[in-house]
């Protein structure tokens, strides 16, 4: 009967885990068997809660916490829980801040839920009247009341009041009004039928009414705002280490739910959740002219930070794009995630009747409750590293030298962007990496470097997703083996564009971002790196192509280094010698090996290996280049704050600074 119990346990929590009716570590689930609750750790999601998570604490500790007056020291709830714990829980986590009214509730299997269709009715001024017209006797709703003790004996004193009024045990449902719901029962079937039936009558509700029109899209214009106060909020929101991590949306439903009359702008947040993830108020930016909008945004943010003494997590553009910051990109994604449901639920709400928000008092306690900022500490986790907080940019990232260097920079503790004209190969990387290090931490955008709109919008992209960035990585470079007397004008001009010209195009598309971050944070300085080759350093025999854009590439890295200094961006290259693994030189039929042997380019080779050979004999350290080599070189650049301009060769001794 138990192993069924813990299933059914996991089953609900897990299917209700999804964003419909749960956020990141909100919500909870608990099991009662022989006397003891076993229930979900603060700051673990529903959706990957397993039977090895939960924390035994015994009833009855957590039942007489319920009736006694008695003081404790600290918060009650966490007395209760220590008081209840079993010896033989050895996890080191805490239960869900809700213990008690789990306590209270004799079903075996309870569940507690912020699900946004339901959610639309508990935050109504009109929730006792909505809720009596559509589930009748099948829900009781509770008033707003603290969380933790308050909430657990209000729960109780309503389930009473219930059976004194009709005789009737409790109902399976009860409706917390600005919170969620709770749904008992015995088995995971029961579970779900009771979510259901609240889900199906309030939709139905909602649906007949009409949604309210947003006004039309204006795309070029909102993209111009997010470009222009993006990269500034992260320099603003970000912590004393590093910058914020800020995305965007611009959906339909904000610009419909934004306006300047909107609870979620001035009147409050909805649930607890809410204030733990997205703060208690967003800030609102009120931009008049395009051309100002960094510097309304700065002035909109130190309003804020005066008023309230703390930053916002929401940044609001009336009628237009909602900004969310973070440490890192799952908290912002999770940030924007959980105030978008909040328009979504104000939208549902006054098609039903009025939105209720927090009042302030009641939000003041929540800000303040240490076990949200608990559960908060423990949903944010995050990763640790020499690079940890930096975002990165590498171009031709789907392989070679660029997939090397994000893997290391990943594991660094960076966040990663794979760009690369082949996007599917990116992605592909992308989401194998992010399962590796972390959601958020590696993802993927298209770019062409030869194409200047395409490098515009590829760093568009990372600026509307993530905000900005630390450091541009110029990798993507091609070659073109062959003689001054036979190489064709077509594969000259194909080497150029992409080292050379892309290389330009790219620092081109980048500069002003990072120069905005900069105007934001003057303290911090920014990197842009182009992986450059010892064929910069010195010619290269019938390979004039490669080497005259790689000798370019200095060039323009020094010219780089001394105007942009001004605006906190450092320039440098780095110089790798052969990556004689990878596929510029071992792919069998556009390698390098092969190119320069059908070239002749390596006097009396008759094979592949002969040309392999002969290149590893020019190496002192008697081995090709690895991307790891390159990694630590790219490492130690950003971390070097004293240095512009350089050239790092990495060439295992074949070519030395003179």
């Amino acid at each position: 009967m138990s192993e069924q119990l813990f299933a059914d346990l996991i089953k609900v929590a897990n299917r209700y885990g999804e964003s419909e009716y749960s956020r990141a570590g909100g919500g909870n689930a608990s099991v009662k068997i022989d006397g003891v609750l076993h229930i979900k750790p603060s700051g673990v999601p529903l959706l990957s809660l397993t039977t090895a998570d939960l924390v035994p604490l015994a009833l009855t500790p957590l039942l007489d916490a319920l009736v006694s007056d008695d003081a404790v020291e600290g918060d009650p709830v966490v007395a209760a829980a220590t008081a209840a714990l079993l010896p033989s829980y050895t996890g080191g986590r805490r239960p869900s801040v809700e213990i008690l009214f789990h306590a209270l509730i004799d079903d075996p299997l309870v569940l507690h839920l912020h699900p946004l269709t339901a959610n639309a009715l508990t935050c109504n001024a009109d929730a006792v009247a909505l809720a009596e017209m559509l589930l009748g006797d099948d829900a009781i709703v509770v008033d707003y009341i603290d969380p933790g003790v308050p909430l657990a004996r209000e729960i109780a004193a309503v389930r009473d009041a219930y059976t004194a009024r009709t005789g009737k045990p409790a109902p399976k449902i009860t409706l917390l009004r600005n919170h969620g719901i709770i749904v008992s029962g015995d088995t995971a079937d029961e579970i779900s039928a009771h979510v259901a039936t609240v889900t199906d009558a309030v939709r139905a509700a909602i649906d007949a009414v009409p949604a309210p029109t947003a006004p039309a899209a204006d795309e070029p214009g909102t993209r111009r705002l997010i470009d222009a106060i993006a990269p500034t909020l992260r320099g603003l929101l970000g912590g004393e280490h590093h910058l914020a991590v800020v995305t965007s949306a611009a959906t339909e439903l904000i610009r419909a739910e934004t306006g300047p009359d909107s609870a979620m702008l001035a009147g409050g947040p909805l649930i607890p959740d809410q204030i733990v993830y997205a703060g208690s108020l967003p800030c609102v930016v009120t931009v008049d002219d395009l051309a100002e909008a960094g510097d309304t945004a700065a002035a909109a943010v130190a309003d804020y930070k005066a008023a309230y003494g703390k930053a916002p997590v929401i940044v609001v553009v009336p009628h237009t794009v909602v900004f969310a910051a973070g440490k890192d990109k799952a908290a912002a994604d999770n940030a924007l995630a959980v105030f978008t449901d909040s328009l979504r639920v104000t939208r549902d709400a006054n098609r039903l009747g009025t939105v209720q928000v927090m009042t302030p008092a009641q939000r003041g306690f929540i800000e303040t409750w240490e076990a949200e900022a608990y559960r908060q500490k423990v949903a944010a986790g995050g990763a640790a590293g020499r690079l940890t907080g930096k975002i990165a940019y590498v171009t031709g990232a789907a392989q070679g030298f660029g997939l090397g260097i994000t893997e290391s920079l990943l594991a660094e503790g960076a966040t990663v962007v794979l760009a690369d004209l082949n996007l599917d190969g990116a992605s592909a990387q992308a989401e194998r990496l992010s399962a590796q290090h972390g959601a958020g931490r590696a993802i993927a955008v298209g770019v062409d470097v030869s194409n200047p709109d395409s490098q515009v919008d590829a760093i568009h992209e990372v600026v509307r997703r993530l905000g900005g960035l630390d450091v541009f990585i110029s990798n993507a470079g091609v070659l073109r083996a062959d003689g001054v007397m036979t190489q064709s004008v077509a594969d000259f001009d194909f080497v150029t564009n992409i080292n050379y010209r892309g290389y330009f195009l790219g620092v081109r598309a980048v500069a002003p971002v990072l120069a905005a971050q900069h105007a934001a944070r003057p303290d911090r300085l920014f990197d842009i790196i182009e992986i450059n080759s010892k064929s910069g350093l010195e010619g290269s025999k019938r390979n004039f192509a490669y080497s005259g854009s790689k000798f370019g590439g200095i060039g323009l890295t020094q010219s780089f280094a001394l105007e942009l200094i001004e605006y906190g961006i450092k320039v440098n290259a780095v110089c790798p010698g052969n990556f004689l693994d990878g596929p510029l030189w071992s792919d069998p039929e556009r390698g390098l090996f092969v190119q320069y042997l059908r070239a002749g380019k390596v006097e009396g080779a008759t094979t592949v290996d002969d040309v392999r050979h002969f290149y590893e004999a020019k190496v002192p350290i008697g081995r090709g280049c690895l991307p790891s080599d390159v990694a630590r070189a790219v490492t130690y650049v950003i971390e070097q704050q004293y240095e512009t301009g350089q050239a790092l060769p990495v060439t295992g001794g074949q070519n030395m600074l003179s």
